[in-house]
């Protein structure tokens, strides 16, 4: 059971990686070619969005940033 919940695991943290490189390459390639790239048409706005919201919603904000934070290092310690 143990090895079974470690290959979900270590499948969904790299579906985590695979996403977090397109969102890199989504944002490279919006800033490269504007909004007139097709399936990265937004990418920018969508990051700064997210980003606003964590600012806008101050103590609650900061609270999700530093849970989403440690998860990420919590994973590669």
């Amino acid at each position: 059971m143990k090895n079974a919940l470690d290959t979900i695991k270590s499948w969904a943290w790299g579906f985590i990686d695979l996403m977090l490189i397109f969102i890199a390459v989504g944002v490279l390639v919006q800033v490269i070619f504007g909004n007139t790239a097709t399936f990265f048409d937004g990418m920018v706005a969508n990051l700064m969005g997210l980003i606003t919201e964590l600012g806008t919603n101050g103590f609650v904000g900061l609270i999700a940033l530093v849970i989403i934070i440690s998860l990420f290092n919590r994973r590669t310690a």
